[in-house]
């Protein structure tokens, strides 16, 4: 197999009663997408066995997420990457003693850790590969996510397929690309072709040139293309010309492809996907064997709902129901503008609370209705009892009687009754008459009727 040698290493869980972990080694091909090398239930370090004396590093985003625990703040997060990210020592020890004046308690914690895990001044050059994290496993957890549901033998059984699949479409897709550098590496060259326009170069001889930057200041760096060398160390570690090298390239009107890495080469992407991933047949055609079948580990159901999302870290966002919609220009339905909703829209809420205070005002109009009829009710009971006042041995002696309760049908004629009494008389009104037309005109009898369901404004027409 022909690939960088970089290998990222990542153990998800996996997601079916019995549990367990889904250890996976992904490599980096040509065109910066990730290659599957190999996959095992199960976390067996045998990476210092197979393959001993090899560069180890740490995912830079991981490695914050400690540091964020002990020593929050934007500032220092930031300040943190850009050491990582510093590709020369004397850069290193800037951004290090940025973090000191800031904050001593942690530069003190990121110098415990070896900077040969974590900083690309000390990352080894022949790898062509200069990334900080650990993305590419992530991409991986992310495309087998559903076959992680299922059992082991099913789960192994799709990353199979999925990775024979894989391999077939990237060795058909190969052959018909015209360009000599794959496509993901020449955006990247077009990028630093685009930044090498704050850089003069000016040779000096042997195909070594001096880099300055149009804006004066003491940034100098030193290029060398033969050897593909530069001193900010970028083109030697990731293989691609830095912005300083894109000055002397430009500058001299060579060919950007023969800086590039061979790596990066359509030639060495099609020795890498040349192997087949070979199909299997389905149970129906497997043989019998003597032995016992295996059976799966006892399993226990824990309490409450099976768990299948994991916990998120303390630096990242928790997950929505959707796409956030800040920033976004609204437009109405109702009325189809733009700025606000048909929720919120500004004549559609004067309406309602138009509507709403008309409610109130009823409301309030028949609570002050109750309120006087029942002052005066109040007002004739006391002056009734004022001018009867019974003596308290009479009132003693005096028996409550209950009205007798009438029937049915009487409570009907009643409630009948009152009903037809307070319905209002109705009055002819003189804008419902009609004048009709003077019997001299002959009228038949569809125009009388058309008269008696129009108004006399639509009579014109007759």
């Amino acid at each position: 197999m022909v690939c960088r040698p970089i290998i990222c290493l990542d153990g998800c869980f996996i997601k079916t009663p019995y549990g367990g972990q889904l250890l996976t080694a992904i490599g980096w091909d040509l065109n910066d997408q990730m290659l599957p090398i190999a996959y095992a239930v199960g976390l067996v370090p045998t990476f210092d066995e197979l393959i001993p004396g090899v560069d180890h590093r740490f995912c830079v985003r991981h490695l914050y997420s400690n540091f964020r625990k002990r020593f929050p703040g934007l500032q220092l997060k930031l300040m943190m990457w850009n050491a990582a990210k510093a590709t020369y020592l004397q850069e290193w020890d800037r951004r290090m003693a940025e973090i000191q004046s800031l904050d001593n308690g942690a530069y003190n914690h990121l110098m415990e850790i070896p900077t040969k895990y974590w900083c690309r001044h000390k990352f080894g050059a022949w790898s062509k590969c200069d990334t900080l994290v650990n993305n590419m496993c992530e991409v991986f957890n992310s495309v087998i996510v559903d076959a992680r549901e299922k059992s082991i033998v099913s789960m192994l059984e799709d990353i199979r397929v999925y990775i024979m699949r894989r391999w077939a479409d990237n060795r058909d897709r190969i052959i018909e690309y015209p360009r000599e550098v794959l496509p993901r590496i020449r955006i990247k060259v077009e990028k630093q072709a685009d930044a090498s326009g704050k850089w003069v170069s000016t040779y000096a001889g042997h195909d070594k040139y001096e880099v300055t930057s149009i804006h004066g200041g003491k940034e100098k760096f030193v290029v060398d293309l033969k050897n593909h060398e530069c001193s900010c160390r970028k083109f030697q570690l990731s293989g691609i010309p830095c912005a300083h090298a894109m000055t002397c390239i430009r500058k001299m009107c060579f060919n950007v492809d023969n800086f590039v890495a061979n790596c990066y080469k359509k030639s060495t992407y099609t020795d890498c996907y040349q192997h087949v991933v070979y199909p299997l047949n389905g149970p129906n055609l497997w043989e019998k064997t003597p032995f016992d079948d295996v059976l799966p580990p006892v399993y226990r159901k824990p309490i409450g709902r099976p768990k299948v999302k994991r916990n998120k870290a303390t630096d990242e966002n928790p997950t929505r129901g959707g796409v956030s919609r800040e920033g976004q220009n609204q437009k109405c339905s109702y009325c189809f503008a733009r700025g606000h909703n048909k929720r919120t829209y500004p004549k559609k809420r004067k309406v309602a609370a138009t509507a709403s205070a008309n409610k109130v005002a009823g409301s309030t109009r028949r609570a002050s209705r109750f309120k006087s009829s029942t002052s005066t009710s109040t007002i004739s009971s006391t002056i009734s009892s004022q001018g009867s006042k019974p003596s308290q041995a009479a009132a003693k002696k005096t028996t409550v009687t209950r009205p007798k309760r009438k029937s049915a049908a009487t409570d009907v004629s009643s409630q009948h009754s009152q009903a037809t009494s307070k319905k209002p008389k109705l009055t002819p009104s003189t804008t419902n008459l009609r004048v009709l037309p003077s019997p001299s005109k002959n009228i038949t009898q569809s125009q009388l009727k058309f008269m008696a369901r129009t108004p006399p404004k639509a009579w014109k027409r007759m």
